[in-house]
């Protein structure tokens, strides 16, 4: 099985580049792809940068040039719900747009709407469960000490549940309510994850998103989520990705 791994930025992804072997590097457009093989399965990586438009249009690449058999995206996202503490990890169930509103051609009958209606992607079991077990050995390797470069403070909770995506760092507590006054169900937010899953949808191909809780969304967000991405999550999101390759 061929995996395209997504990131949204450098350091949540490219460290992974050392472990990459028989590399090759290819440039689509203004993207790299790092293609290769992780303990003798095959990977492509790439960084798509922020937001919906740029994660799809990796993941499209990722399918159409390279053939991958699955997506996986690893990243940050804020807490919408208060029992999810910084540095938890969400393993998505589903993705959803919470941005995307078409609740006022509701009332024009006979419009069809093209593809989706509602905009929320359900990852496939399998997928989930490949995501899930690679989590769940990042945290068992954790208790038993075996990433000396990461603080030995650090026990994540592991959270299975709705991902929202939106083109919006959401940083007040105004704008988090009025994500989770539409969509409760969500656990976090954050900006490609949805968007991957419209595109797998598409192209019927198995995606997943492992989503580490950076900062809660609200007027702290810009200190935590800087903070937590420099200090930790090149260390943590790296980890977990090599392990969807054991």
């Amino acid at each position: 099985m061929k995996t395209g791994l997504i990131g949204a930025m450098r350091e949540e992804i490219l460290l992974l580049e050392h472990d990459i072997q028989n590399l090759k590097v290819h440039q689509y457009g203004a993207r790299k792809f790092y293609e290769g093989t992780i303990g003798g399965k095959e990977v492509v990586m790439c960084l798509s940068g922020w937001g919906k438009v740029a994660a799809a249009s990796t993941a499209t690449t990722l399918i159409n040039v390279f053939n991958v058999d699955q997506l996986v995206f690893i990243g940050m996202a804020g807490s919408l719900m208060e029992n999810l503490q910084i540095g938890d990890i969400v393993v998505g169930d589903q993705l959803i747009q919470h941005d995307v509103d078409l609740s006022r051609l509701d009332g024009f009958h006979g419009i069809e709407p093209p593809f989706y209606k509602k905009f929320r992607f359900p990852v496939r079991q399998a997928a989930q469960r490949r995501a899930l077990e690679a989590v769940k050995q990042f945290t068992y390797n954790l208790h038993d000490d075996k990433y000396p470069n990461i603080n030995k403070q650090y026990r994540p909770k592991i959270h299975i549940g709705a991902i929202g995506t939106g083109d919006q760092f959401v940083a007040s507590q105004k704008g988090k309510d009025k994500i989770v006054e539409r969509h409760p169900e969500l656990y976090c937010t954050e900006m490609e994850g949805a968007a991957i899953g419209q595109v797998a949808a598409d192209y019927n191909v198995p995606c997943s998103v492992i989503r580490i809780i950076s900062d809660n969304a609200d007027e702290e967000a810009h200190s935590t989520f800087a903070k937590f991405l420099f200090e930790d999550i090149s260390k943590i999101s790296v980890e977990i990705a090599r392990l969807m390759f054991v």
